[in-house]
């Protein structure tokens, strides 16, 4: 019996012996999954020298068949991912199995073709599509996004999606170094947004230099800005920079008015810049035409020599100075004048009760500064002459509430810093009765209209604004 059990006991061991170093062998040949995409109804061979067991986690999507002991025949059925498992005698083997669709596929391939971008590759994943890596600019990337949205819409049997995963690695293109080239060596950045629009930042010293900046800008980003895009400025400027409007109102009687548009088209300034009449011409003022047109509506002139004339006029009695304010305002920001006064207007709420409001009136002027990017002004001028008309008022409770007669006028004028601008043409007219008559005896019949008269007043003046304004930098 003893040599029976220590025979028993050595085949136990080296029984166990093999077992260890084959787990041991199986072991130190484990590695990392393998990935295996396949269509569905495709196979793929995978060799396996020494076979010994093979293991699909599910059925259902792929299937695993053994050829002999040296090959492995595995077969997609279904979309969906799964895991195959192959031990040989030195070594197993871990697949992660991904079957797709041949619909998906033939759709990816077609994509593949169509799409020209070195940088770019696609992966199908479940019942997607996704396209990612990089392209240069904007512009491929809008030509990628065109193509791609045409496959999204391809009618087939399977529904899938094309996910646009792609980046681009230069949003502006070449914009910035464009601008760079036109303003050479500078601290201006650019960078687009979410909503198609490009923003224009950095430092410049002045507010003629931001606006330089902004229009070069302008004139470099068509191509990069979306339908609705536009140019946001958040430049940082060094100095505050300021414009002084200077403004003159006058009211000139339109007989003398006319007087002075014969002399200024019959003038021209000598060498001290004094009008000398009976010259042939007056060159800043040869767009009037007509006798009496110097300042028509709408016309304006850019000129500091007619300031003086008026102020004769002044002297004369025949123009009234109404206001001379100076108006200092922001770049871009509106700044508003007005001589007159408001009269109060009942206006019915309801259930008899009256609330007044009030309307103003008189002469109204709104200006708009901008400064360019070559150093000019731009004035949007928005002038208005309002005067009460008692002829066409309403009568309320015995009390006659009066219209207003307007005239207004918009213009937008370019002048450098320190000219003048002369606006004219707003003409009041002014009619009025007066009836002069003796109490009792006028009121008598018959012989009543002797002893009163009535006197018929016609008056027209002209309101003429004279503006200069003026770059003021702190």
């Amino acid at each position: 019996m003893e040599p029976m059990n220590r025979y028993r006991r050595t085949l136990l061991t080296l029984v166990l012996s093999a077992t260890l170093l084959g787990t041991a062998a199986a072991g130190a040949g484990a590695s990392a999954p393998t990935a295996l995409t396949l269509e569905s109804g495709h196979s793929v061979v995978i060799e396996a020298p020494q076979l010994v067991r093979l293991a699909v986690g599910d059925a259902r999507i792929a299937s695993v068949v053994a050829v002999g002991d040296i090959q492995v025949v595995v077969s997609a059925k279904a979309p969906g991912r799964t895991s195959v498992i192959v031990w040989t005698r030195t070594a197993r083997t871990s697949y992660e199995v991904t079957v797709t669709e041949q619909t998906l596929d033939r759709i990816a391939g077609m994509i593949r073709v169509s799409l020209s971008e070195p940088d770019v590759s696609l992966v199908n994943f479940d019942h997607s599509i996704v396209v990612r890596g990089s392209v240069e600019d904007a512009a491929h990337f809008a030509t990628l996004k065109e193509i791609l949205l045409r496959f999204d819409k391809l009618e087939t049997a399977q529904k899938y999606s094309v996910v646009n995963a792609v980046t681009v690695r230069h949003p502006l293109g070449n914009l910035v170094a464009n601008l760079t080239a036109a303003m050479g060596p500078n601290d201006i950045h650019l960078d687009p947004d979410a909503k198609g629009n490009v923003v224009v930042s950095g430092h410049v010293n002045d507010r003629a230099r931001a606006q330089w900046v902004l229009e070069q800008a302008r004139g470099l980003a068509g191509a990069y800005l979306a339908g609705d895009g536009k140019i946001i400025d958040r430049l940082n400027v060094a100095t505050v920079s300021q414009i002084d409007v200077k403004v003159r109102i006058y009211e000139v009687d339109k007989t003398a008015l006319d007087q002075i548009g014969l002399r200024l088209q019959s003038a021209t300034p000598d060498a001290s810049g004094n009008l000398v009449l009976g010259s042939p011409s007056f060159p800043l003022l040869e767009a009037a035409q007509g006798l009496g047109k110097a300042l028509n509506v709408g016309g304006f002139f850019r000129t500091t020599r007619l300031a003086p004339t008026l102020d004769l006029l002044v002297t004369n009695g025949n123009a009234k100075l109404l206001s001379e304010p100076e108006l200092v305002t922001m770049p871009g920001t509106e700044a508003t004048f007005l001589v007159g006064g408001e009269i109060p207007v009942p206006i019915s709420t309801g259930l008899g009760a009256v609330s007044v409001i009030f309307k103003e009136f008189g002469v109204r002027l709104k200006v708009t500064p901008t400064i360019l990017g070559n150093g000019s002004i731009e004035t949007k001028i928005d002038p208005e002459v309002s005067d009460l008309d008692f002829q066409d008022g309403v009568s309320l409770n015995g009390f006659v509430i009066p219209a207003l007669k307007t005239s207004r006028l918009s213009t937008d004028v370019v002048t450098a810093s320190g000219e003048s601008i002369v606006l004219g043409g707003m003409l009041r007219r002014i009619e009025q009765r007066n009836i002069t008559k003796i109490p009792l005896l006028s009121s008598l019949p018959f012989i009543g209209s002797l002893f009163k008269s009535t006197r018929y007043l016609h008056n027209e003046t002209d309101v003429i604004f004279v503006m200069t304004p003026k770059i003021v930098i702190k």
